[in-house]
């Protein structure tokens, strides 16, 4: 950020927001320039930032929020008026209003001082264009992005977006057109994984359309140098439920994992199937047939995600342990890269790798913009069989027992205990349907901020804080006995 943001600058406000700064005895506005704007730090107090906190948390009206926001958005203040530009189009995004998003964002100055710092709003900008149909806007918008960024994932997959649009929106192309721009989305797809030494991916059929059930691995020659007394078992269990659509897609991505050809045997994967009603049942036990490394549980009773979770963590041997959604693909150095990482972090019980959220024809989002759209993904978590022992089982609820398992992980052993492989890189790509938990109206991921995913958590950290040790933090499963309270629209 220019020296001209010292205009706005407020160190004393600085100082009482970030009191390790005042302990260090810092001078603030030269740490700001120098650390705080790639830390996330605020230089000022933002009325842009609370307006955008009071939205999200359904503290006033949704129209007091938007209108304060649209008056900040016009400031004389750089800062002000950028975040709540941000903070309208994020909002307007979000329920799909993309017209005005794009408006809102396009109209956002492109001059520094700007906050947020980093390229999160310019992408939601391209999104919205993208979106509403201005591709000849969005590829403007998307030029400044390429040119100081160009093998950013999130950057990458936003021409990825734009190509795929254009496939929509010009229905009457001719096929070799389309099919060339077909094959550039896919190379900048696959421009993320290169730029990281991953292998590329490619299509399975090269006369079907481009989508998350097209994507095949090629055979590369796995990295992997053990010594035979470590040889890996990683148990990956798959809930379940009515996954027909998505199945074969996700067994495909596990069952051609390097770690797997690495040394035969290395991969388990214990499939829960939860008293499906549709052919789930049937596609996984042919691949069981097919494949021995793939086992099938099928379940007389519906009993929920996270109790199928904890059916294949009671029959799991692996001495690593991890879990995939049933309708998600993985690139096939997924498990390889996070059982590695543990080899060479034995202080980690447990790690994550990141991941991408997209539609099946692998349009690229995130319900909810921040920093971009590849983030750590949670369900992503290989853990140690200690922690297991250690801790016990997933929490039998509806939604959020992933998160609180990562924390209660993070309570037990500390917050060193666990890390990250690969950040920034998506090693999966996370399918959004209509009827996923995280997107019906009573679990939507909005209720993190408030309703049942903000209650939850706050009983779950409590239960975390007043541990006296870890053992004081072992779920048992199907317990009726809680060891905090949840909120009954999350129970089973």
């Amino acid at each position: 950020m220019p020296e001209n943001a010292s205009r706005w600058f407020d160190p004393d406000w600085y100082l009482q927001q970030y009191p390790d700064i005042a302990q260090a005895g810092l001078e603030p506005l030269q740490h700001y320039l120098n650390h705080g704007v790639k830390e996330g730090r605020l230089p000022c107090r933002l009325a842009s930032l609370e307006w955008d906190q009071a939205l999200w948390q359904q503290e006033q009206a949704e129209a007091d929020c938007v209108q304060a926001l649209t008056r900040l958005a016009a400031s004389e203040n750089p800062l002000e008026a950028s975040y709540a530009a941000f903070a309208l189009g994020r909002w307007h995004g979000w329920q799909d209003n993309w017209q005005e998003a794009a408006r809102v964002l396009v109209a956002r100055s492109q001059q520094p001082p700007r906050l947020p710092a980093h390229h999160g709003p310019d992408l939601l900008a391209v999104e919205a264009l993208t979106r509403s149909g201005q591709l000849a806007g969005a590829w403007r918008r998307l030029l400044p992005l390429q040119q100081a960024e160009p093998e950013h994932a999130d950057v990458c997959l936003a021409v990825a977006n734009l190509l795929g649009a254009q496939v929509q929106q010009f229905e009457a192309a001719p096929a070799p057109v389309k099919q060339a721009w077909q094959n550039q989305r896919l190379g900048w797809i696959n421009r993320v994984w290169r730029q990281a030494g991953l292998e590329p991916a490619q299509q399975a059929g090269s006369d079907q359309p481009l989508t998350i059930d097209n994507l095949a691995a090629p055979q590369p020659v796995p990295a992997l140098t053990v010594e035979p007394d470590d040889r890996p078992l990683v148990s990956v269990i798959i809930p379940a439920y009515n996954a027909e659509s998505g199945l074969r897609t996700a067994l495909n991505s596990l069952v051609g994992q390097t770690l797997a050809r690495a040394f035969p045997g290395a991969v388990e994967v214990v499939v829960v199937n939860d008293a499906s009603t549709d052919n789930t049942a049937a596609i996984a036990d042919a691949f069981a047939w097919q494949n021995p490394d793939v086992r099938v549980i099928h379940q007389t009773e519906n009993s929920g995600a996270y109790a199928a979770r904890n059916r294949g963590l009671a029959e799991a041997r692996g001495q690593c342990i991890t879990v995939h959604d049933a309708d998600d693909w993985s690139h096939p150095r997924k498990l390889e890269a996070q059982w590695q990482a543990l080899q060479e972090h034995p202080q980690w019980m447990a790690c994550n790798s990141h991941w991408v959220r997209c539609t099946p024809d692998l349009q690229f989002s995130r319900w909810r913009m921040e920093e971009g759209w590849v983030y750590r993904n949670t369900s992503s978590l290989m853990f140690r069989r200690q922690v297991f022992e250690t801790l016990g089982y997933w929490d039998e609820v509806r939604v959020e027992a992933d998160t609180e398992y990562y924390y209660r992980i993070r309570a037990a052993f500390g917050a060193q205990a666990t890390g990250e492989v690969l950040p920034g890189v998506p090693l999966a790509f996370g399918r959004v349907v209509p009827t996923a938990l995280t997107v019906l109206p009573k679990t939507h991921l909005i209720t993190q901020f408030k309703g049942v995913r903000a209650d939850y958590r706050k009983a779950a950290f409590a239960w975390h804080e007043q541990a006296a040790g870890a053992e004081q933090l072992y779920m048992h499963r199907n317990t009726k006995n809680r060891p905090f309270e949840a909120p009954v629209g999350i129970l089973r």
